[in-house]
């Protein structure tokens, strides 16, 4: 007879390796953006600002929170409730608990940030700018709130996490309701915060091109909002189970939770450092090699244009560093037309060299390229 429900592999892994994979990579990923926009700060202007030192606090909570999603993996994070001892399920919620605190702080600094470089940048609209003020405030103060009912819910504390210890609860449906209307109005902002500023872009006078690279630069931040919805339907799922004594898989189930939440914290970290780091391209390294990539392209464009222009007229073409200068024959050798034409070059000393003399000795700073058409009438000139 077959057992139901079936036994749990306890060397299981579970959900763990995918959460400590992709959380730690973005995670580094978060570093390198904060540590590349205060670089970036340092080299091209006065400074970090405000706003750089909230990202950078931001982050600094984003790893302390992993920390504690670390801790909580080694006890179990991320298997199956069946796979763990009682010791074991009680130090993961702990930690998963524990790691919920630095997470908010992560959320609300990071947007803060976010809403001060936004100001600066569309503070002219004053729509605009008052409402940036005013929903981040209101995301504020919701994490004031929660913060403290995250462990005010359960009297004494250690009772949010180990179901053995007497304690006083609330309602959970007082928290929950807390966490998911201030969870909908970060996405809320997420969402606001990308349209307007791109309404403001699309009217401002300058060139298309420009213009659709800054909106796709502003549209990034909509993955933050995809993790924030994702974060959004989690909390409803959990607080589905906490309404049914009947769940079972409880902590195994929360664990999205856990990666959604980790995985949003560091993408609004991320994607609020998008806008900053373009100045990377003021960079004089950047500049340089930018600048000889073009003049590569250019170079061989141009080169495949003349290929192209003088074999599709059956004239040869004669490069332009084997051209030598003649004194009594401009555009005409031996009586036949071979573009591009030749050139006199008159030296101060009254000898005729080559082209290439030519560059070295009267320093010629710039050359133009022209492109002359002609007809077989001039044979008989």
């Amino acid at each position: 007879m077959s057992q139901f429900p079936p036994p749990v592999n306890p060397d299981d892994l579970g959900r763990g390796p995918m959460i400590m994979g992709l959380t730690w990579t973005f995670t580094a990923l978060a570093v390198i953006a904060v540590s590349l926009r205060f670089y970036l700060r340092s080299k091209l202007s006065s400074g970090p600002a405000l706003e750089d030192w909230l990202m950078g606090a931001a982050l600094a909570c984003d790893i302390v929170s992993q920390s504690f999603v670390t801790v909580g993996y080694h006890y179990g994070l991320g298997k199956h409730d069946a796979s763990l001892t009682p010791d074991q399920m009680i130090n993961v919620l702990k930690w998963m608990w524990l790691a919920n605190t630095p997470g908010l702080v992560v959320s609300i600094l990071a947007r803060i940030s976010i809403a001060i470089l936004l100001v600066r940048l569309f503070g002219v609209h004053k729509w605009l700018k008052w409402f940036i003020i005013v929903v981040t405030a209101m995301c504020t103060i919701l994490t004031i709130i929660i913060l403290p009912c995250t462990y005010l819910q359960s009297t004494p504390v250690s009772g949010n996490w180990d179901p053995h210890t007497p304690a006083k609860h609330w309602d959970p449906r007082i928290y929950i309701d807390i966490a998911f209307f201030s969870q909908a109005l970060w996405t809320f902002s997420d969402l606001t915060f990308v349209l307007f500023p791109i309404m403001v872009i699309w009217r401002l006078q300058m060139a298309l091109r420009q213009r659709i690279g800054l909106v796709l630069l502003m549209s990034a931040s909509l993955f933050t909002m995809v993790m924030s919805i994702l974060k959004t339907i989690g909390l409803q799922r959990i607080a589905d189970q906490q309404a049914d004594p009947t769940a079972t898989d409880v902590q195994y189930d929360a664990t999205l939770e856990i990666l959604w939440s980790c995985l949003e914290q560091a993408c609004v970290i991320i994607m609020g450092c998008v806008p900053s780091l373009r100045a990377v391209t003021k960079l004089e390294l950047t500049k340089s090699i930018s600048s000889s990539l073009d003049s590569i392209l250019r170079r061989r464009k141009s080169s495949s244009l003349k290929d192209h222009k003088y074999e599709s007229s059956g004239v040869p073409y004669v490069p332009y560093d084997s051209l030598e200068m003649s004194t009594d024959r401009l555009g005409r050798a031996d009586g036949t037309i071979r573009p591009p034409f030749t050139a006199v070059a008159m030296y101060e000393e009254g000898h005729v060299g080559s082209q290439q003399d030519l560059v070295k000795k009267n320093g010629i700073l710039s050359t133009t390229e022209a492109s002359v058409s002609y007809s077989r009438g001039w044979d008989n000139v």
